[in-house]
């Protein structure tokens, strides 16, 4: 399990830092060619918020490996530790659940639209919402991960990996 998360993370990193480059140059020829050359490329703007849903649920995945979502502990930081360890996993198994809903709700989506275009690229909508299928198992991927952890007995903390 250890390596196939640690290789999940070799590649969401990389893959996530492409397309960050790829949105950067396509928004950055945007702005030249029409400030600059007065001409606006119309395929430009749909491809920019396509690669966006990408990185936005890449990311998410990445920020959800590295545990670093925003966490209001309070309440639980004041029960007994035997307590805290039970409420997280609760938390994480509800988690787990909710992600894997969407995983399968967007997988399903997907499905539905191969045949349907998108207005300018003209591409499959499939392509588009298969950043968030890949995003969403990834976080399952990472979920189970971190499940495997309370099963095993690992500290609590930051993930492996």
């Amino acid at each position: 399990m250890q390596r196939l998360l640690t290789g999940l993370d070799w590649i969401l990193d990389r893959v996530t830092l492409f397309v960050l480059a790829v949105l950067l140059l396509v928004v950055g020829a945007q702005i030249f060619a029409r400030y600059v050359l007065n001409h606006s490329l119309f395929w430009s703007e749909e491809l920019a918020r396509y690669l966006f849903v990408y990185l936005v649920f890449f990311g998410s995945a990445i920020v959800l490996r590295r545990n670093g979502h925003i966490q209001v502990g309070f309440f639980v930081e004041r029960l007994p530790r035997g307590l805290q360890q039970a409420v997280a996993l609760l938390v994480d198994l509800l988690l787990l659940g909710f992600v894997g809903i969407v995983l399968m709700q967007s997988a399903r989506l997907a499905l539905m639209v191969w045949t349907v275009p998108t207005a300018a690229l003209l591409i499959p909508w499939t392509l588009v919402y298969l950043g968030i299928v890949l995003g969403m198992a990834a976080m399952v991927l990472t979920m189970l991960g971190v499940l495997w952890r309370h099963v095993t007995g690992r500290p609590e903390g930051a993930r492996p990996w």
